[in-house]
């Protein structure tokens, strides 16, 4: 077809070849070339179509040359391995031949590169092994034709032969050199059938060298920068092939290892300096241990000497062409990071590079776009710092520290103050005119930074933490606010490991006792809002600090609640008032009727949205919940429950009045302001219970909560789930409602959103099979039955049999799992919970559901057979706890009633069981489904004719011709016999549904 979709014959002739590419060739597309070359493997098919092939390369377009050298190229990697010896050489020679004329004419590079890669070819696909190809070449080019292989003198010398060849001849013999080492290094080097061809490399690497050092030998001039560049190309194609393949042939590698010294010489010459920095950065990074250490040596030298000047004045001068200088001294250092750390008096190379590094992180400009490199010498100070801590934490206790140890101290400080620095935030002046790149630079440079202090925090502990808090102070004193934040932005970093070191307290002291928090909170002082937003953060961070050192209390939370009604710093400053609440609740009981007051002016102002309410209402719920005895909680909790009821009725008003949308977003707010309460008002976790507590609860008086004043509370927060019955189709409105009924599923005791069982039965129950995040609701019943299945915790039957009738409802509603498989799921779900405590429910011979038990049974084998994997996951796990029932926790009357419907179901079960495991199901599935069929085999007497009879059944689905009767009989002989082996089950299984899909060769040879 030509580019219209138009059919075009077949070629059969060289004019018709030359007017078909001329016709369809259009630069730069790949469709072009794709039917070009295809139309051009229609003439491979016969002796005729290499000779007009051959006769292509001969014409003056050098489109049309292309093609027939692609041509060849296709011709070979289809048939080469078929050519006889003759044929054979009738290629070598046609393309050698066209390959000299080609050069010898200045041709275009495209085709004599193209043609150098179809030599490459039939040195790959050739059954005839071409032992010498560059010295071959070589030769044939200096007698202007080709030379028979079989009669190269032993004695001609590829040195000398090289000395004799033009410019233009070497670099094609450097193209064809390259993409030779590319090529065969792409193939594998530890198979039989191609280590002949890699064992030849041993050989043709001699002569490569040769080349190489011919081409880098050259004097400095225009002609052979050209000529010395390719050089460097191939010297690295050439290492690049030589790192997997000859580890263990140091005599091989010595070849290439000889040259680095000529080919250094070029990052001495500025006109092929950046060529050369890249060749050996990439081989630095990639393959160290390729240098020797006499070969370090001298680069070191190079960078100290021509690297360095130029990089330092790009630095100053604030140029990017200084970029590949930076990662040279970069790449260096990380590739030898043991002589930098553990030598530190070697001037001209650990010294320097140390020197160069602190340079790069001393350039003026932003780390981004206008300064990558800062970015990128972060590797390698992490690679010290790494090598330092590995070195420090393997001795033993009694070995002395390294001579060198003080100096990494100093080093490290060193990196800690000019990390700092490079972290100061733009002025706005110069933010504003930032572009994302720029701005996501310098984020990803903080963010480096930070992880890079962490590994050096775990080297230098306290005094690093001491540096930063020093580096904050001083930048108080000097109202240096830009300075001020980023050292509380590394601090904030490094939280986690600072709380868990005790004796970093008196340092944090200086610093919380200081005037910082007073002048933050003092907003008529011109202050960056970045510097106030990352004060806020290190509140939130240290909030533990502060637990202990109450004293500090007044100051950070009177900057908090000031921030909050600061629209910049309004959701930082109330995620920072929930943290630090919730963690100092104790030490903040006294203030809670100034917070109570301050949140009702918050509400008034601009910057009360649904999240910053959201925060404040839990952080004023985590102090209440702080308060003793019980009582006390009450005033606190209506007030906040107020400010809840407010945001209800204007719910109610605006649907009311046909506000759909405001009616919603103030609803659901409520939702999660009670939510949010609900979880504050947990006791956490951390909290010991104190035997002596005065509002211990006491035999036969009643809990607070349940009386008369506490059910008013509780009241009040059922109350305002009525807002569901304007808001019955919001999602959000749901999902938040049933955050607020679990937030007392987790309280031991009775609490005021500990709410009757009732309550999440009824939800449940008003919901239809179409009701938003339905799955949420059931989630929450789910979470309902596993609380209320815990030891020493009360049953509650009839609330789980009204939820499982409400499900089975929904079940039949669906018609079938795939309906909506996410409803699927919750609802069998359910069922699961069912284990161990409430069996009776769905089996019991007096249960609501008796008559409804087809149904469900159906329902979960449904989702076993289907396609949709997360019913199907439930339906699997349910089988497997049916099938496996924990009898001492189970009546007789139920646990027989359980094995009766396994024994009933237990052909269905095995028959779907054996259809998805035949190639119904998919691969991924297959390890979720040996389990019910581990547990029928174990469990089940009558499972091994369960199985056989659908495996041998008419439903069993139609599978590969390779899986007969035998190779069932022994699939089923191995999983009964396995007995449960849950390893080798599944080899098993996998196995089977691979020869059943026809993915294998054989099975069961």
């Amino acid at each position: 077809m030509n580019g219209s979709g138009t059919a075009v014959a077949a070629p059969q002739s060289i004019e018709e070849v030359e007017l078909l590419v001329k016709r369809l060739y259009k630069p730069g597309s790949p469709r072009t070339i794709i039917q070009i070359n295809d139309h051009l493997q229609q003439l491979q098919v016969s002796n005729e179509g290499w000779q007009i092939a051959d006769a292509l390369m001969g014409s003056s377009d050098p489109n049309v040359r292309f093609f027939a050298a692609l041509t060849f190229t296709v011709k070979l990697n289809n048939d080469g391995s078929a050519l006889d010896a003759e044929t054979a050489q009738s290629v070598q020679t046609r393309l050698i031949t066209w390959l000299i004329r080609l050069a010898g004419n200045n041709d275009s590079t495209l085709v004599t590169k193209k043609l150098c890669s179809t030599l490459t070819t039939y040195y790959l696909r050739s059954p005839v092994l071409w032992k010498r190809p560059l010295l071959h070449l070589a030769l044939s080019m200096r007698n202007g034709d080709v030379m028979p292989e079989a009669g190269i003198n032993v004695a001609v010398s590829m040195k000398d032969l090289l000395q004799s060849l033009s410019d233009d001849l070497v670099v094609v013999l450097l193209w064809f050199s390259s993409t030779l080492a590319d090529e065969v290094g792409r193939m594998e080097h530890n198979t039989p059938g191609q280590a002949q061809l890699h064992d030849q490399m041993e050989v043709i690497v001699q002569d490569a060298s040769l080349l190489l050092e011919r081409a880098f030998s050259l004097a400095t001039n225009d002609a052979s920068v050209r000529i010395k560049a390719e050089a460097l190309k191939s010297f690295l194609i050439w290492v690049n092939y030589a790192q997997p393949v000859w580890p263990r042939k140091p005599e091989s590698l010595q070849y290439l290892r000889l040259l680095v010294p000529a080919a250094a010489q070029c990052l001495i010459d500025p006109s092929l300096q950046r060529d050369a920095l890249d060749s050996f950065r990439d081989i630095l990074e990639s393959y160290t241990s390729f240098f020797q250490p006499q070969q370090m040596q001298l680069l070191a030298r190079i960078v100290s000497e021509h690297v360095r000047p130029v990089l330092l004045q790009a630095l100053q001068d604030k140029d990017p062409e200084g970029l590949p200088y930076g990662q040279m001294v970069i790449a260096f250092g990380d590739a030898n990071i043991q002589q930098v750390v553990e030598q530190p008096d070697n001037i001209e190379g650990s010294d320097a590079i140390i020197k160069l590094h602190f340079d790069i992180l001393k350039a003026p400009g932003y780390s981004g776009d206008e300064d990558e490199l800062s970015i990128q010498s972060i590797e390698f100070w992490n690679t010290y710092i790494e090598y330092v801590n590995d070195v420090t934490y393997s001795k033993d206790a009694d070995d002395p520290e390294p001579p060198w140890l003080d100096y990494a101290r100093s080093v490290a400080s060193q990196v800690i103050e000019l990390l700092w620095a490079k972290m100061w935030a733009p002025p706005n002046a110069v933010a504003k005119d930032w572009s994302d790149a720029e701005s996501e630079g310098f984020k990803e440079f903080r963010l480096d930074a930070t992880d890079l202090m962490l590994s050096i925090y775990v080297f230098l502990g306290k005094d690093m933490l001491r540096q930063l808090v020093e580096l904050a102070l001083r930048s108080l004193e000097a109202k240096q606010w830009r300075g001020i934040e980023a050292a509380l932005f590394c601090l904030n970093a490094l939280a986690d490991n600072v709380l868990e070191d005790e004796p970093s307290e008196p340092v944090l002291a200086t610093l919380f006792g200081s005037s910082l928090f007073r002048e933050v909170a003092d907003f008529s002082q011109n202050i960056p809002s970045q510097a106030r937003r990352t004060a806020i953060d290190i509140l939130g961070s240290y909030g533990h600090y502060i637990e202990r050192h109450a004293e500090y209390l007044p100051d950070t939370v009177r900057f908090l609640f000031a921030s909050l009604e600061t629209g910049l710093l309004a959701n930082t400053a109330a995620k920072s008032i929930a943290s630090l609440c919730s963690t100092c609740r104790v030490s903040l009981t006294s203030e809670l009727d100034g917070f109570l007051q301050q949140y009702q002016r918050f509400l008034g102002g601009p910057t009360s949205d649904p999240y910053t309410k959201e925060k404040v209402m839990g952080a004023i719920a985590a102090i209440i919940q702080a308060l003793r005895p019980e009582s006390r909680k009450v005033q606190p909790l209506l007030a906040l429950l107020e400010n809840v009821e407010n945001d209800i009725n204007l719910a109610k008003a605006s649907a009311a009045g046909g506000d759909t949308e405001l009616a919603e977003v103030m609803g659901v707010t409520a939702l999660t302001c009670l939510a949010s309460i609900g979880k504050g008002l947990q006791v956490p976790e951390d909290i010991p219970i104190d035997i002596y507590d005065e509002d211990e609860q006491q035999p036969g008086k009643p809990n607070f909560w349940e009386s008369q004043e506490g059910q008013v509370v509780q009241q009040r927060i059922m109350g305002c789930f009525s807002v569901l019955q304007v808001l019955g189709n919001s999602g959000e409105a749901i999902e938040a409602a049933c955050q607020v009924l679990r937030s007392g599923f987790a309280e031991v005791e009775p609490g005021p959103f500990v709410l009757p069982h009732s309550v999440t039965v009824s939800f449940l129950q008003q919901c239809s099979i179409n009701t938003p995040q339905l799955e949420a609701v059931l989630a929450t019943a789910c979470i309902l039955i596993t609380q209320h299945s815990r030891s020493n915790v009360e049953r509650i039957n009839d609330d789980v049999g009204a939820i499982c009738e409400q499900v089975a409802s929904f079940m039949r509603q669906l018609s079938g799992p795939s309906a909506d498989p996410g409803v699927a799921q919750s609802c069998i779900d359910v069922l699961c919970r069912l284990m161990p405590c409430y069996p009776q429910i769905l089996f019991g011979e007096a249960s609501a559901l008796s008559s409804q038990l087809e149904l469900v049974l159906d329902f979960t084998i449904q989702a076993i057979d289907g396609q949709d994997p997360f019913p199907k996951r439930s339906a699997q796990e349910f089988w497997v706890r049916l099938i496996k029932p924990p009898a001492a926790t189970i009546h007789d009357d139920v646990l027989a009633r359980i094995n009766q419907v396994v024994t009933v179901y237990g052909p269905r079960l095995a028959q779907t069981i054996m259809n998805q495991i035949a190639g119904l199901g998919q691969r991924s599935e297959l390890d979720g489904l040996c389990e019910p069929l581990k547990a029928l085999i174990t469990n089940q007497p009558a499972a091994k004719a369960w199985l056989e009879a659908a495996i041998f059944s008419q439903s069993f689905p139609a599978v590969s011709a390779e899986v007969g009767n035998a190779e069932k009989h022994r699939f089923l002989q191995q999983i009964i016999g396995l007995r449960g082996d849950t390893r080798k089950t599944k080899d098993v299984v996998k196995e089977f549904y691979a020869a059943c899909r026809g993915t294998v060769v054989s099975y069961g040879s």
